[in-house]
C-alpha cells in the first residue's frame, strides 16, 4: 500500500495559499489604511501645528484653576489635557450652554457634546480646534480600517475573521519558508543579484515576509479584539484569569463624601498626583460631572527605546483632594500589564518612535504580500500549464 505523498508542508502551502487568496483584497484594505494610520498623531499634530503651540513661554502660567475660572464664564469645561513639552498648549474639551442644550434635545445616542480646543496656558487665549479635515480623514480611515466601509455589523466581523485568517497564513508561510537545509539559509534572507523581475517578486514576497513576521503577527493576534467580544474575553481570560474585561472600574465611596465646599484646588492635585507619579509625561484632568463624581488624573509616560509607554490612573476627592483609588501600571499582573497595552501593541507606540517606523514598514510590507503572493502562483499557473502544453506535443508528436 502506498503511503500518501500528502505531506505536513504541502498542508501548509495549500492552507497559504487558499487562504491568502480568499482574504487577499481585505488584507491589502486593512492593512494599507493600518499603514498610515500608525501615524495617525503625527498627520494630526502636522495639521494643527499653527494652534497646537503657545506664543510665548516666557511669561507665567495661569494655573488650571485659573484656567477653569476664565473659561467656564462661556463653556463648561470637562477635561485639560496637559502636554509635557512646555511650547505646546493646553487641549480643553468643553463645550457652551447652547451646545450642551442642542446634544440633550438630539436623538442620536452617542452625540459628542463640545469639543477640544487648543488654549494658551500663558494668557489662556483660545489658539483655535484640531483641524476638522484632518480629523475627519483619520476617522474614515479608522472607519475603513476597522470594517472597510461595510459599517459594524457586517465589515467587522469580516475583518475580524480575515485578521485571524491572516495568523494562519503567516504561520504558515513561516514554515514553507524553512530551508531544508541550513547551506540554504542565506537564499531566504537575502535578495538574489541579478535576478529577473520573477525572483525579485519572489524575494519581496519571501525575504520581506520573513523580517516582518513577528511584528505582523502582533498586529494580527492583537487585531480581532475590537472585532468580537468572545476574543477579547478570551483573551482576557488566558492573560489574567478573569472571566470580565474591565477597563477599570471606578472607586465606589459614599457619595456624601464627595459634596460640600472644596478645600483643594486642581493646581494642588496636579501637585500631589506629580509627586506620586514622577515622571515626564502628558496629563489629562477630568473634572468632576453627574457621571462620574471625581476629579480623574491619567498620566502617560513617555516611550523610549528602553521604556514602554504605560498610562497611571488617579481618582481624587474634589472636596479634599485624597487620592481615592490608585490604577498604577507597576501594581498590574503582567497579564494585566500586557491587556492594557493591546492598543499600544496593535498600533506600534508601545516603546519610542523607532517602534512605529518599524511597524509602519512591517504594515507596508504585509500590505504588498497578498499582491507578490498572487503573483507567484500566476507563475506558476502558467509555468504548469506551459509544462502540460509541452507534454501534450510531446505526446501528439
Amino acid at each position: 500500500m502506498k503511503k500518501s505523498k500528502y505531506s505536513f508542508k504541502q498542508l501548509c502551502a495549500d492552507l497559504h495559499l487558499w487562504l491568502g487568496i480568499a482574504t487577499s483584497i481585505v488584507l491589502v484594505i486593512v492593512c494599507f489604511t493600518g499603514t498610515i494610520y500608525t501615524y495617525e498623531a503625527e498627520i494630526k499634530a502636522f495639521y494643527d501645528r499653527h494652534v497646537s503651540s503657545v506664543k510665548s513661554t516666557d511669561g507665567q502660567k495661569e494655573s488650571v484653576d485659573q484656567l477653569v475660572e476664565k473659561l467656564s464664564k462661556d463653556h463648561t469645561v470637562f477635561s485639560i489635557k496637559i502636554p509635557a513639552e512646555e511650547e505646546k498648549a493646553y487641549v480643553i474639551n468643553m463645550a457652551t450652554p447652547e451646545e450642551i442644550k442642542e446634544a440633550k434635545d438630539s436623538k442620536e445616542r452617542r452625540r459628542r457634546i463640545g469639543g477640544q480646543y487648543y488654549v494658551d496656558q500663558y494668557s489662556s487665549e483660545i489658539l483655535g480646534s484640531p483641524n476638522p479635515t484632518a480629523q475627519k480623514s483619520m476617522m474614515t480611515l479608522m472607519m475603513i480600517h476597522r470594517h472597510i466601509g461595510l459599517g459594524w455589523d457586517i465589515g467587522r466581523p469580516i475583518v475580524g475573521w480575515s485578521t485571524i485568517i491572516f495568523i494562519i497564513i503567516s504561520l504558515t508561510g513561516f514554515v514553507l519558508w524553512l530551508p531544508k537545509k541550513w547551506k540554504q539559509l542565506k537564499g531566504g534572507l537575502t535578495f538574489k543579484k541579478n535576478a529577473g523581475w520573477k525572483r525579485i517578486n519572489y524575494d519581496l514576497h519571501n525575504v520581506l515576509g520573513f523580517y516582518s513576521l513577528i511584528l505582523i503577527l502582533l498586529m494580527a493576534i492583537t487585531g480581532p479584539f475590537w472585532s468580537f467580544d468572545w476574543y477579547r474575553t478570551g483573551l482576557n481570560k488566558m492573560l489574567t484569569g478573569q472571566e470580565k474585561f474591565s477597563r477599570g472600574e471606578k472607586p465606589k465611596v459614599d457619595k456624601a463624601s464627595l459634596k460640600g465646599p472644596s478645600t483643594v484646588t486642581y493646581e494642588e492635585i496636579l501637585a500631589k498626583a506629580n509627586n506620586k507619579l514622577d515622571y515626564k509625561g502628558d496629563v489629562s484632568l477630568s473634572l468632576p460631572s453627574k457621571k462620574s463624581p471625581f476629579v480623574t488624573l491619567r498620566k502617560t509616560n513617555k516611550a523610549s527605546f528602553f521604556s514602554l509607554q504605560f498610562t497611571d490612573q488617579l481618582y481624587f476627592n474634589p472636596k479634599n483632594g485624597e487620592i481615592v483609588k490608585a490604577e498604577l501600571f507597576q501594581d498590574k499582573t503582567l497579564g494585566q500589564q500586557l491587556m492594557s497595552l493591546v492598543k499600544a501593541i496593535h498600533l506600534g507606540y508601545v516603546f519610542s518612535g523607532f517602534s512605529k517606523l518599524l511597524y509602519f514598514l512591517s504594515c507596508l510590507i504585509a500590505t504588498t504580500l497578498p499582491v507578490t503572493g498572487l503573483i507567484i502562483w500566476i507563475n506558476k499557473l502558467k509555468k504548469k500549464n506551459q509544462r502540460k502544453n509541452k507534454q501534450s506535443k510531446a505526446v501528439l508528436a
